[in-house]
């Protein structure tokens, strides 16, 4: 005889303030446990989701890169760089814990960060790049890192991760309060331990008609797993963002201007 759950009785609404009391509970208890802050991404609509308006120091964050659309070769590896560039470049130096660990091994991606591309949102002078043989090494360093009072974030490329990796990795981002940060080439099955998850694939930028410029740089974004969060009006949270030079800022472009929600979620279907 199949088991029924008591919350199928119960009404949706009820569910959902539930889940949220759960989250917050959660939330309060991490907070206490480990000091953790969060830094905001400067995207308010996005922002406002995130446990205390931002991603959480203390924490493991994911970020994959969204499967190629219908017809292109190319996957969507530099959006989820940028991403995870600007998420970085969100962390200012504390003190002396200025230095941006980045993990990787050869593969994973296909080319090593490009320190004139990075200086859009960091200064390149702050990152100490660490090139493995083997993904044990990659995930070595990574919880080394976690342990280094130098350290202000630490990122690791890599295609998967088993479940203990990722409980080891979070429970040292814990102790630490620095953030980690796994960026991926392509979906992967994902980890439970990580407080967010994202996944981003480019768009096409805008141009000046008439002229063959170069827009900014836009992505499509969607926030995958978001543990200690608030729940959305959506099932998954789409947003079209733009990357300015001029003000180092990400904005959320208009669905009028790119389609609609539904059209850029099925973009990054995979």
């Amino acid at each position: 005889m199949k088991a029924i759950s008591p919350n199928a009785f119960a009404p949706p609404a009820a569910n959902a303030l539930l889940r949220e009391q759960v989250r917050r509970l959660e939330r309060a208890h991490s907070v206490q446990r480990t000091g953790q802050s969060a830094i905001p991404l400067g995207v308010p609509a996005i922002d406002r989701l995130l446990p205390e308006g931002g991603l959480l120091t203390g924490a493991l964050h994911e970020i994959e890169a969204g499967p190629a659309p219908s017809g292109r070769v190319a996957p969507h590896d530099g959006a989820a760089l940028g991403f995870a560039a600007h998420a970085l470049g969100r962390l200012p130096p504390i003190g002396s814990r200025g230095t941006i660990l980045w993990c990787r091994k050869p593969g994973a991606f296909d080319a090593p960060p490009y320190a004139p591309a990075l200086a859009r949102w960091f200064d390149p002078a702050r990152l100490l790049l660490v090139t493995a043989k083997r993904d044990e090494d990659v995930f070595w360093a990574l919880e080394e890192g976690l342990r280094c009072p130098g350290i202000a974030a630490v990122l690791g490329e890599t295609r998967s991760v088993d479940a203990t990796v990722g409980r080891r990795l979070s429970l040292a981002a814990e102790k630490s309060g620095v953030p980690a940060f796994l960026l991926r080439p392509e979906p992967a099955p994902p980890q439970s331990v990580c407080v967010t998850r994202w996944r981003v694939a480019s768009a096409p930028s805008p141009s000046t008609p008439g002229l063959a410029d170069l827009g900014q740089p836009r992505w499509h974004v969607q926030l995958r797993r978001n543990r200690f969060g608030k729940d959305a009006a959506v099932e998954i949270p789409t947003w079209l963002v733009e990357w300015s030079d001029e003000t180092h800022c990400l904005s959320v472009v208009p669905q009028a201007l790119d389609g609609s929600a539904r059209q850029i979620e099925q973009r990054l279907v995979g």
